[in-house]
């Protein structure tokens, strides 16, 4: 096998251990979330699998997710240590003795293999002993079905029941108490949403800092005369060692090839020195695996947000959603996963295993691989300070904010965002206006009343102005108008409004506004008359909706 081939073969193994790895999380990951909502404490959609553990699920424990990282540990640096071969011209260069019929074989890593396959064995135990013990309501990864599985679906969880008054209120506010917003073209980002960001932001930009330092220790150890050192003019992405050396150099000896520092623990000493260098490589390789695993939360909620904002799209939300197709179709995720396999790749360029020479550390390659954490980094803060366009508060997957901001759920799947009448938003299986700017939407602060739908609201209620044509409804208790006729002189029209509502106020020794808010507002909102809260009325004082007794 040629030099390039050994090289580029542990890729393709990243990206299979990659494809595996993520597909036991998925499992893994619906078994954390259904067992965070069974005890009440399912936040957000996505969580961070391996560093939470719901205290009455023993699969997503402390100890067994310690477990599965240590697979997810064993699986990645297993790949850069299975295919062992051995550069004369690299051995002549370091003075090491070799044998030249191992110089065109590739030795299989007998200890890698048994770590690669205990990895996955690790894996797949937690991740069908959590298939077995958590009933799950639904597999699909859709924030929107969840929340729907929580509020609507019967099972044995904690039902989240909607709050009323915050149909304007983003995840940004979901501690706060309810009271009307105006809308905003631009939500808030990320980063201030979820508590978590912050801490994946720095642990990922920790990376390239830590890889500047440990390749600039590397090379200032080999501009010092030393026999365990090559000092390379090469920068090329793959290392390569010709085997010339030139004279004039001011370290101990120089190369036209990859500069190179000689660790040990050869791998011709027995199996004490192959499993001690490859759990050296493993432990280094340990802080990488948890950063990009935490990385996994930030593409989660920037795709949980870009689901959820569907609802604003111009053809709503997704009535067949497949999970498993939406993962290959959303670029936040494929970038991820190119990235897991490219920085783990990267990382066995870096140091890897040569047989009969040992561990051996390239800084060459030790800076491209903190190129590639620092585009992991990047990326991180970009999805993190991303803001999204639109009305629509944003939610990033917070299962709360989403049963506040959806009122109805449609059985097709399809579900459009907008103002159902001025003062209110929610969902519809049609499309719905934008709400207006300069209005506030939130409906009362008032926990007796329900959340009005759609269906539910009479349509008068449209109006601000009751139709001439249409005679008022009589209400228990008070004077009840003669018969409408169109134009009696005791009831003649003043500024749009009945004469009887005055009549009305001043019956409760209130003065008259000569609004229809005057004429309704002492039938449902003064305490002599609270027993009448089953009807309804509008404000021309405030956009607020005053719609007591519709349950949503």
């Amino acid at each position: 096998m040629s030099h390039t081939w050994r090289e580029v073969l542990p890729l393709g193994l990243n990206i299979v251990v990659t494809l595996l790895n993520d597909s036991m999380g998925y499992v893994h990951t619906c078994s954390l979330r259904w067992s965070l909502q069974r005890e009440g404490k399912l936040d957000f959609n996505s969580n961070l699998r391996l560093l939470t553990a719901p205290k009455h699920s023993r699969p997503n424990g402390l100890i067994p997710n310690a477990i599965y990282l240590a697979g997810i540990v064993l699986s990645y640096g297993s790949t850069s240590l299975i295919f062992l071969s051995l550069n004369p011209e690299l051995a002549r260069l370091l003075g090491k003795p070799v044998e030249d019929d191992d110089a065109d074989g590739v030795h299989i890593n007998a200890v890698a293999l048994i770590t690669l396959g205990a990895g996955f064995v690790l894996q797949a135990i937690i991740t069908n002993w959590a298939l077995v013990e958590t009933n799950i309501p639904t597999w699909s990864s859709n924030p929107l079905d969840v929340a729907r599985a929580c509020t609507v679906d019967e099972h044995d969880g904690h039902r989240v029941e909607p709050r009323i008054g915050r149909c304007m209120m983003s995840v940004h506010l979901a501690k706060q108490d309810a009271r009307p917003y105006k809308p905003t073209p631009k939500q808030r980002p990320m980063i201030t949403g979820h508590v978590h960001v912050r801490r994946i932001l720095i642990l990922l930009w920790i990376l390239p800092i830590l890889s500047g330092i440990w390749g600039g220790g590397v090379y200032g150890y080999l501009l010092k005369p030393n026999r365990n050192g090559v000092f390379g003019r090469s920068w090329s992405l793959l290392p390569i060692f010709t085997g010339s050396t030139d004279s004039d150099c001011r370290t101990g000896q120089c190369t036209d090839g990859t500069s190179v520092l000689n660790v040990g623990w050869t791998a011709s000493n027995g199996a004490a020195g192959t499993v001690g260098a490859v759990f050296l490589i493993m432990g280094l390789q340990s802080v990488v695996t948890l950063s990009l695993h935490c990385a996994e939360l930030i593409v989660n909620l920037s795709r949980d947000e870009k689901v959820y904002r569907t609802l604003i799209g111009p053809r709503g939300t997704n009535g067949h959603y497949n999970s498993i197709l939406a993962v290959f179709t959303s670029w936040q995720t494929l970038f991820l996963f190119a990235l897991k396999a490219g920085v783990h790749w990267m990382f066995g360029l870096a140091i890897n295993l040569q047989f009969q020479l040992g561990v051996n550390m390239h800084p060459p390659q030790i800076f491209y691989f903190g190129a590639f954490t620092l585009a992991a980094a990047v990326f991180g803060l970009l999805l993190s300070v991303w803001r999204p366009k639109g009305f629509l508060p944003a939610s990033w997957g917070h299962i709360q904010t989403i049963a506040d901001v959806v009122d109805e759920w449609a059985d097709s799947g399809c579900m459009f965002w907008g103002e159902k009448y001025p003062g209110y938003t929610g969902t519809s299986t049609h499309r719905l206006k934008q709400p207006d700017q300069r209005m506030l939407y939130g409906g009362q602060n008032d926990h007796r009343h329900s959340r009005v739908r759609v269906s539910g609201v009479p349509t008068e209620l449209h109006n601000l102005q009751p139709s001439p044509a249409t005679p008022q409804t009589p209400f228990p208790g008070f004077p009840t108008p003669p018969p409408y006729t169109p134009t009696p002189p005791p009831y003649v029209q003043n500024n749009g409004f009945p004469q009887w509502s005055q009549q009305l106020h001043q019956a409760q020794g209130r003065p008259s506004h000569n609004s229809l808010n005057s004429a309704y507002s002492g039938m449902s909102g003064h305490s002599g008359y609270s027993g009448y809260s089953g009807y309804s009325g509008y404000s021309t004082h405030s956009t607020q909706p005053f719609l007591s007794g519709y349950r949503g």
